[in-house]
């Protein structure tokens, strides 16, 4: 050193001689590292050391003046390497403590702190910040020592007191992301400063805890995990809360997010248990340190992975509301900073490419090896001085403020690169490196395979990219490197597009796949033992998955690169499918071994439409047939691959669906086995899929007649699913269980849930044991109270379970549901340990498994074995006298929910067995609980045994009537069982409606009211339910006066009167008359007397409905949709003096926020005229008035909107001459209600609205100018136009008071309405979206600096829209509210629609969606992915065209020749937007559920004019919406060209629900959709009568408003200038508003007679069941002949 300092001309440091050149100083630490390395002995370890240590006490002399660069990289390296050699010292002593350390190892330690102090103090001076990063990882290491408690504890500890205690300020903000320090004295002051700086401002919410627990997860320590454990066990209500946000906020609820980062963690651990127990064979070392070295490594891989294995165990089966869990995102090693983690999909791009490769890079710098850390060193100065590697450097830090190249500063080169040399590939050099068996598939580990194939494709010559090439040394080092850059690589050789390198990759990627498909294994298969897949020299490397998933990634890696043309005219995303030549019926088998079973349909789907393409072009003579529209892609396709060995098994349909199974999606599984249930195995899958256990008993037992060898499994698991445990232990008892782990697994779980068969052999604790076994062998330890045995089993099933976590696949939730079930009875099972052994609380206990309850998951499937381990968990504390009654109790409630759970899903034999363990537990305890009785009825009821379920009921409901001193639950239940055995008795007519409704119903109420029940869920239903009684008798009487024998009736009754009249004027018989006049008056006389009590009772009822729908708005909010029924009711019965003094004196304690559902409705009838009975109009008016007051923002644009009716013909008149205003009858006729709502609006301006309401006038004012302003000259222009300076849109700004008109604001119950978003400015431009009106599209900013885009519209009526996105929004709540639609989130799109007037209003713009006319066939009809993926196929012109000149007899032929020539290709819009397998599943998915889900409510309200302009799709979501709502109610099928099918369901449409089209997700979404709506008959009429009698509706469809509906869809005529049609549609508004209210209300009556026989399924005069019915709709249409006949510009082709 003093050499060099002298050589050195200058004062200057040896330091500041080191950084003329930057990569001095790290060559330095690398020699000085690797010297560390190769030093065996204590000496020259400690020489070694001290070597370090001066070097680096000289660097932080001068870290101030930073290193000419290298600081940061200085400080990490130092930082890192000394930590590693602390961790090996910490190792090398064995087992620990003072006596396993020499007196050199103490010493080194010593010299090792002094390192870190010394870099400690510099960095806290200089570079606090880049420390802080690395101040994880420095307390992990020391955290360890001090643990130990040595001699070196104690330094350990003042290094962690300086960075924690002394330096606080300058570190606050890392130290509070450090994970707890572990309890103990020693501890005790660093987690005091570490307590009072992340809880400065107060306590963490779970919420924040879990997000602190997510931004450091990388990093995190064991304390962390546990401390995550401790948080999810004690704050159990806060994770309810969380678990309910998942179903609004999906993949990004923090829960999921948890949940994702535990799962990471287990595969981790898994991985690294793998590379621990492999070490010594891959390290090929064996000493005493080495061995040591591993068993601490395990040590610690088994305390992170039980404790990961308990953060999910509380967890749970969450019920968390998604599909997806984890689709395929960038590697765990891999964080790409800022935006670019983003990004979807991972290195898409060539800087996402090299992103990657450096981040991967820039991590094994400091890694413990310093072979890998001289690799990566060495790889780096070379990336960094070519071309490719300095560009790359500098985009990264202009894109970034990344720190990433701050690590890096000593490998960049100052020197400009030299140009990049050109690497020549050569044929025969390739050939000899990669075109060998012994490469692709040798029998050797997955580490010497993947590196062997790697290094040679760099070696080949054909990888010519200046960086790939230069990788072999890391490659070397890493095989997760190798892992990473091998799609890479295959990539760059693939670019070069020469034939020989792709039929060589092609070719053995090809051999590869076909040795693995063949290993397709069942999705339900067991574990295996270890789960290391590490291969050996005895298994070739295509058994092993983690081989096979490389290939896979490369594949999908592969496709999301844009390919080449490669000669071809252009290239689509289609292509990128095929950048090798593969067969992807092969890779989706092959993805199906690897539990990847997204990829596998996604695989599977490609496979078929080659298949399908390929033998399209071998029949291309043929023209499509009728019968062509009913089969779906799989039907076309042959369900065997090419290869002659695939046996049944391995079809095409079972491969679908066992990953349908799989993904857990209900519907996709049916969809595969249309056609094929002929199929026994098929059939067996089916029966178990839907639960049908007896079936499958029946199945198996017939497969076993005919084959003795057959595996008893399939019997076994159906017994077991069947409930019939005694049969299954009698079954496995009498023949064994061999040595088949499923039966073993069954026998024990038998014998656990049986109470009382603790006779089985027990095994000791191994990760080799079944759960079953584990649960069985802890229960018997805990009943024996040895508590060290029950945890040593515990932690062999944790253990056991995260190995099957990562067996099972991680991707879908279904997947890991199983696994979390486990996990949280082992977790439950842990906590009654303290309990039985260590006398803890019973009550804190049981508290938790409530709160557990909560959120669960309501599946039986995976919450019955955690509900059946409690219930034996209990009898366990009640044998040992723990806390008795409490227990008893608990015990009896658990068994009552395992009952509701089973049937509810059907398990009725599992239902009735919880029963009979009630009475069993009964007889011993008395407890004297009902509950459980009424449970038992509901059982027998569900039996389909109504009679026995009646007598259960009754004998409960005069015991409950006999119970003195009635306390509250009680009294509730009592109620409950009164509304039930009502219910019953009307379901079942057994007595008459009065007896049923006062001897049950009213006295159900009375019950509730006498024992002042309002707040109990009890209380809304038994209102309910009387209400719905009362009304349906009081609709019974109504419908029956109504009746043709009621007419008739009276009809005799009139007969009789002047019967006996006449009689009276013939007096010549007088005993004869007198004895026929006596008969027909008492006749008369019953007969008016029974018409008197039929009005009487219709009284009653009504009277008793009305007051308690009343009642029911009151108590909550559950029903809150009963308010359509009851304003029904109002309006049916305005004239009743009754009624009118009940709605008023009832409904001021109604919540004003319940009447903004039909505040439309409530509008259109304010008039100035004085009505029959003179108290309806002021209640309305209260109403309204009081709505208004609470709500504005909902409730004015609707008076708005009725007091500006005429605006448009005030605003602007006629221009041209001689043209008379259309606005006549309809203005007078409207007068009326329109001075209402200016009378309305003067009265609300009088109570402080006036501000408001004159801002919302001024701004509807604008919108109307705007609208009618003329831009028919702007026509064809597509850039952005200039807002007229005269319009005073323009002039308004900052209306604090107005909220954003197309936002929907969200209702608030306190009527505060704080912070809304309102009106900040209007964009100075519009731009015209086309159509025959000119819509203007705005942009609107918000006050939350969001620019939202609307749409003005002139020259049409949009009340209607906004009543139909009403009907949807009300639909959606009746989605939501049934289980099987609410899982499958299915529901209608909306969009604001806000009327302006009569003839001008405002929409929301769709962000983020585009027609499917413009995606499929261009706005120009002549592009569009049609083009673009088959172009030599006619264009959409070109069959409209055709079907334009077609006369009635030519159109069905000219129809089938169009859809021959003109294929669909929607499919196409899912691989393009959605390339990853799991995202493009679950956006079809949402695309197939939302057509569905359209289809069938737009055909229930008769929705027409659904060509592809009027139907949307979101580009993100792959919903649809359906917009321009104007022709509703069947109005289509008196169009000029009558519409002939119920919903839009053409070829493209159906492609893009894949190769089962209309079969599986769509059909029976169709018809859980079509039952919701059947279920909800009496509601869905109730609303829709409200909307059809509404006095504003436009129900005439006159022939020019017809005439507009369908020209509108065609270019406008040269000669017809846009002033002609504007008027035509005026004229026909006009005209449609002159109906006379009574045919307004016979055309209301005729629509709800069709809507009631859609809603019974009556179709055609047939009555049809749900499948029944909605096949036949389906079958209309995609009738051919249906679709030949409508208007041409529909476009039914497409």
């Amino acid at each position: 050193m003093q050499y060099l300092t002298k050589c050195c001309k200058s004062t200057s440091s040896l330091v500041t001689l080191l950084t003329s050149r930057q990569n001095n100083i790290q060559r330095v630490l690398l020699a000085l590292s690797s010297r560390l390395s190769q030093c065996y002995t204590s000496n020259e370890r400690g020489r070694a050391l001290l070597i370090y240590r001066l070097f680096v006490k000289l660097l932080m002399q001068e870290l101030g003046s930073g290193l000419g660069g290298s600081w940061a990289f200085v400080v990490r390296s130092a930082i890192h390497t000394i930590c590693h050699e602390i961790r090996k010292l910490r190792l090398s002593g064995g087992s620990g403590g003072a006596a396993g350390r020499t007196s050199a190892d103490g010493e080194m330690f010593d010299i090792c702190c002094d390192v870190l102090e010394c870099v400690f103090s510099a960095a806290l001076q200089s570079c606090a910040e880049e420390l802080a990063r690395h101040l994880s990882a420095i307390t992990a290491v020391l955290v360890d020592v001090v643990k130990q408690n040595t001699a070196q504890s104690q330094k350990a500890r003042s290094l962690l007191e300086l960075l924690v205690v002394q330096n606080t300020d300058k570190l606050a903000g890392a130290i509070a992301l450090l994970d707890p320090f572990p309890d103990g004295s020693a501890f005790s002051q660093l987690e005091a400063t570490h307590s009072a700086i992340k809880y400065a401002d107060g306590a963490l919410t779970l919420r924040e805890e879990l997000e602190l627990f997510l931004k450091t997860r990388a990093k995190c320590r064991l304390e962390g995990l546990v401390h995550v454990a401790e948080q999810l066990t004690a704050k159990r209500r806060e994770l309810a809360r969380l678990v309910l946000q998942c179903e609004e906020q999906q993949s990004q609820s923090v829960v999921v997010k948890l949940l994702c980062a535990l799962l990471g963690l287990c595969r981790s651990n898994v991985e690294e248990a793998r590379e621990c127990r492999s070490c010594e064979a891959i390290e090929e070392r064996s000493s005493a340190c080495r061995s040591e070295t591993t068993a601490e490594r395990l040590e610690h891989v088994g305390a992170v992975r039980q404790a990961v294995a308990k953060c999910l165990g509380c967890i749970g089966v969450a019920d968390l509301s998604i599909l997806v869990l984890q689709s395929q995102r960038i590697p765990d090693s891999v964080e790409l900073p800022g935006n670019l983690g983003n990004l979807e999909g991972f290195s898409s791009t060539e800087f996402q490419r090299n992103t990657a490769i450096f981040q991967c890079l820039n991590t094994y710098l400091t890694d413990p090896e310093v072979r890998v850390i001289s690799a990566a060193s060495t790889i780096l100065q070379e990336l960094l001085a070519t071309a490719s590697g300095q560009k790359f450097a500098a985009t990264y830090k202009e894109l970034t403020d990344d720190h990433l190249f701050n690590h890096l500063y000593p490998f960049r080169c100052k020197k400009k690169a030299p140009r990049a040399e050109v690497v020549k590939p050569d044929e025969d050099t390739f050939l000899s490196f990669v075109n060998a068996e012994v490469v692709w598939t040798p029998n050797s580990s997955h580490t010497d395979w993947i590196i062997g194939l790697v290094c040679n494709l760099i070696k080949s010559t054909a990888v010519t990219d200046e960086l790939l090439c230069r990788l072999v040394p890391i490659c070397k080092a890493k095989p997760k490197f190798c892992e990473l850059v091998f799609p890479f690589l295959i990539h760059d050789i693939l670019l070069l597009e020469n034939v020989t390198f792709k039929a060589v990759i092609s070719q053995q990627v090809r051999n590869f796949f076909a040795g693995a498909y063949g290993v397709v294994s069942s999705s339900r298969s067991t574990t295996p033992a270890l789960l290391d897949c590490t291969g050996g020299a005895h298994e070739p490397v295509y058994k092993n998955k983690r081989s096979v998933r490389v290939l896979l990634d490369t594949i999908q890696y592969l496709r999301m690169q844009r390919r080449p043309a490669a000669g071809r005219p252009h290239s689509t995303e289609w292509d990128n499918n095929f950048w090798l030549d593969v067969d992807y019926l092969h890779l989706a088998r092959a993805a199906h071994f690897c539990s990847a079973f997204f990829m596998s349909i996604l695989f599977t789907e490609i496979w078929c439409d080659v298949r399908a393409t390929e033998e399209a072009a071998s029949e291309a003579h043929k023209q499509k047939s009728s019968q062509d529209f009913l089969l779906s892609q799989l039907d076309h396709v042959s369900t065997s691959s090419s290869s002659a060995e695939d046996d049944q098994d391995c079809t095409v349909p079972s491969l679908l669906l066992e990953s349908y199974r799989a993904v857990g999606d209900p519907d996709g599984v049916y969809g595969c086995v249309v056609g094929r249930l002929t199929n026994p195995a098929i059939r067996v899958n089916m029966y178990e899929f839907e639960g049908k256990w007896e079936q499958t008993l029946g199945m198996h037992d017939l497969l076993k007649a005919q084959d003795p060898s057959r595996s008893a499994v399939g019997i076994v698991g159906a017994l077991q699913h069947a409930g019939l445990e005694h049969l299954l232990s009698n079954y496995l008892e009498r023949n064994g269980t061999g040595s088949c782990a499923a039966l073993l697994e069954a026998q024990y779980a038998s014998a656990w849930k049986s109470l009382g068969r603790w006779t089985l052999e027990e095994a000791p604790p191994s990760r080799d044991m079944g759960f079953n076994q584990v649960l069985y062998g802890s229960l018997l330890a805990l009943r024996e109270g040895e508590e060290k045995g029950v945890r040593l089993l515990l932690a062999a099933g944790r253990s056991s379970a995260v190995d099957e976590l990562v067996h099972n696949g991680l991707e879908a939730t279904k997947s890991v549901y199983p696994t979390l079930a486990k996990l949280q009875c082992l977790g439950e099972l842990e906590s009654a340990v303290g309990v039985v052994c260590s006398g803890a609380r019973v009550c804190e206990l049981l508290e938790r498994w409530r709160q557990s309850d909560k959120f669960c998951l309501a599946e039986f499937d995976y919450v019955e074995p955690v509900l059946a381990l409690r219930s034996c968990v209990l009898s366990i504390l009640a044998e040992k006298g723990k806390n008795r009654e409490e227990v008893r109790t608990f015990t009896i409630d658990c068994l009552e929910r395992i009952s509701s759970l089973a049937r509810e899903s059907g398990h009725l034999q599992v239902a009735e067995k919880s029963m009979f363990r009630i009475k069993e537990l009964e007889n011993i305890w008395h407890t004297n609980m009902l509950s459980w009785r009424l449970e038992e009825a509901d059982v027998y009821w569900a039996r389909k045994e109504p009679e026995t379920a009646l007598c259960f009921l009754k004998s409960l409901v005069q015991d409950l009537k006999s119970v003195p001193n009635v306390s509250s639950s009680t009294a509730a239940l009592y109620a409950k069982a009164l509304c039930l055995y009502g219910d019953w008795l009307a379901t079942t007519h057994f007595k008459h409606p009065c007896v049923i409704m006062e001897e049950y119903l009213e006295k159900a109420v009375e019950c509730v009211d006498i024992n002042r029940l309002h707040g109990h869920p009890v209380a809304v239903d038994a209102y309910m339910m009387l209400a719905r009684y009362a009304d349906n008798q009081y609709q019974h009487i109504v419908d029956y006066t109504k009746s043709s024998t009621y007419e008739a009736k009276q009809a005799l009754v009139r007969d009789n009167q002047q019967s006996a009249d006449m009689i009276r004027l013939m007096d010549k018989n007088q005993s004869i008359s007198n004895r026929t006049l006596i008969i027909l008056e008492k006749q008369t006389v019953l007969d008016q007397r029974e018409d008197a009590e039929m009005l009487k009772q219709k009284e009653r009822f009504l009277v008793k409905s009305i007051d308690n729908y009343i009642k029911v708005l009151r108590a909550g909010d559950e029903h809150d949709l009963s308010i359509f029924r009851l304003i029904s009711l109002w309006f049916c019965n305005s004239e009743n003096a009754s009624v009118n003094a009940l709605i008023s004196k009832g409904l001021e304690a109604v919540p004003s926020y319940k009447f903004l559902l039909l505040m439309y409705q409530l509008a259109a009838r304010m008039s100035t005229k004085q009505q029959r009975c003179r108290l309806f109009q002021p209640t309305l008016d209260g109403f309204i008035r009081r709505t208004v007051l609470d709500h504005p923002h909902h409730t004015l644009p609707i008076i708005l909107a009725l007091a500006n009716s005429n605006k448009d013909t005030e605003l602007f008149k006629p221009a041209a001459k001689g043209r008379k205003s259309t606005a006549s009858k309809s203005v007078v006729q409207e007068e009326d209600r329109v001075l209402a709502a200016k009378n309305m609006l003067s009265s609300l301006k009088s109570r402080g609205q006036s501000e408001l309401i004159g801002s919302m006038e001024e701004l509807s004012d604008a919108f109307i100018r705007l609208a009618y302003s003329d831009a028919s000259s702007f026509k064809k222009v597509t850039t952005p136009i200039n807002i007229p300076k005269d319009q005073p849109l323009l002039k308004l700004r900052n209306l604090h008071s107005v909220a954003m008109p197309t936002l929907e604001l969200e209702m608030d119950k306190s009527s505060k309405y704080e912070n809304i978003v309102h009106i900040v400015r209007f964009e100075p431009t519009f731009k015209l979206a086309g159509g025959l009106n000119l819509p203007k599209i705005l942009t609107c900013i918000g006050s939350d600096g969001q620019k939202r885009r609307q749409l003005v519209k002139a020259r049409d009526d949009l009340r209607q829209d906004a009543v139909m996105e009403q009907v949807f929004g009300i639909v959606n709540k009746l989605l939501a509210r049934q289980a099987e639609t609410k899982k499958r989130r299915m529901h209608i799109r909306q969009y604001k629609v806000m009327p302006l007037s009569q003839r001008s209003g405002l929409l929301e713009w769709c962000e983020g969606t585009m027609p499917l006319g413009a995606y499929l066939i261009g706005d120009d009809h002549k592009s569009g992915a049609h083009h673009k993926y088959r172009p030599d196929d006619w264009t959409a012109v070109m069959c409209r065209t055709l079907m334009t000149k077609s006369d009635s007899g030519q159109k069905y032929a000219n129809f089938l020749k169009a859809c021959s020539n003109f294929q669909p290709v929607f499919r196409h819009f899912f691989l393009e937007a959605f390339p990853d397998p799991a995202l493009w599943y679950e956006r079809r998915l949402a695309y197939t559920r939302s057509m569905a889900t359209n289809s069938i409510v737009g055909y229930i309200l008769g929705l027409g004019d659904r060509h592809v302009q009027n139907i949307l799709i979101d580009c993100n979501t792959a919903e649809v919406v359906h917009i321009d709502l104007g022709i509703a109610f069947e109005q289509g099928k008196i169009l000029p060209t009558p519409e002939t099918v119920p919903f839009r369901l053409t070829s493209d449409l159906i492609d893009g629900m894949g190769v089962t089209g209309t079969e599986g997700v769509f059909r029976r979404c169709c018809e859980k959709t079509m039952e919701v709506m059947r279920s909800s008959l009496e509601t869905i009429l109730t609303i829709l009568e409200v909307l059809l009698y509404d006095p504003l509706y436009a129900w005439n469809l006159t022939p020019l408003k017809a005439y507009c509906v369908q020209r509108k869809r065609d270019d406008v005529p040269a000669d017809a200038s846009s002033g002609d049609l504007l008027d035509i549609t005026d004229k026909a508004s006009s005209f449609a508003s002159c109906s006379s209210e009574g045919d307004v209300n016979k055309m209301a009556e005729r629509v709800l007679l069709r809507l009631r026989q859609k809603l019974q399924g009556v179709e055609d005069g047939v009555p049809l069941s749900i499948a029944g019915q909605v096949g036949h709709l389906i079958q209309e249409a995609r009738d051919p002949k249906n679709l030949s006949l409508l208007y041409p510009g529909w476009q039914p082709y497409i």
